[in-house]
């Protein structure tokens, strides 16, 4: 009798990108009162105990640490642990921030690249900070709307680029009535 191994398909690309945006728009709330946090960098990871370690670690590609590394102030980057189906890993949705390490490229072990993934740097989860820890019975994210008040502020991260050409030309043409009405004031 021959053995055969069924295994589940992997998430496509578009299955991938929703599963993020769920999970990412479930820790709005938490970010959002993040002091001086604008446009955070959210970056769900597998922890696991890479071969040779006794501890668990995420990986992460360069070019994801080099997105937290080309602002002029170098981010943090949020994760939240999860499985390779990308479901969260813990019950409590734990959000985890590592703060940004200049040295990274020196500093962190890496995993060689291979014909089929790029070199990945190996960060412990002993490193990581804890910046939410939420109780079993929490009440689902409120969702953001896109209308604002004029008392209230909008997140610069919520602009379109015809918000943005609504500010440059200084026309009412936005989608978005307060920011039209902002404009006429002018």
């Amino acid at each position: 009798m021959i053995n055969t191994i069924i295994s589940k398909p992997k998430l496509t690309s578009e299955e991938k990108k929703k599963k993020i945006q769920e999970l990412f728009e479930y820790h709005i709330p938490t970010l959002m009162k993040q002091p001086g946090l604008i446009e955070p960098i959210f970056i769900p990871k597998m922890a696991y105990k890479p071969a040779g370690k006794d501890e668990k670690h995420v990986t992460f590609f360069a070019s994801e640490i080099e997105k937290a590394e080309y602002f002029e102030n170098p981010k943090d980057i949020f994760i939240e642990f999860i499985s390779n189906e990308y479901n969260p890993e813990d019950p409590k949705r734990t959000l985890y921030k590592w703060r940004f390490n200049p040295h990274w490229r020196t500093e962190y072990d890496t995993i060689p690249a291979t014909d089929i993934i790029q070199q990945r740097y190996m960060i412990p989860v002993a490193e990581l900070r804890i910046i939410n820890k939420i109780e079993e019975k929490q009440e689902e994210p409120k969702k953001i709307s896109m209308e604002f008040e004029l008392v209230d502020d909008a997140p610069f991260n919520m602009l379109t680029i015809r918000d943005l050409a609504a500010i440059m030309l200084k026309k009412p043409v936005s989608q978005k009535q307060w920011l039209n009405d902002l404009i006429k004031q002018k």
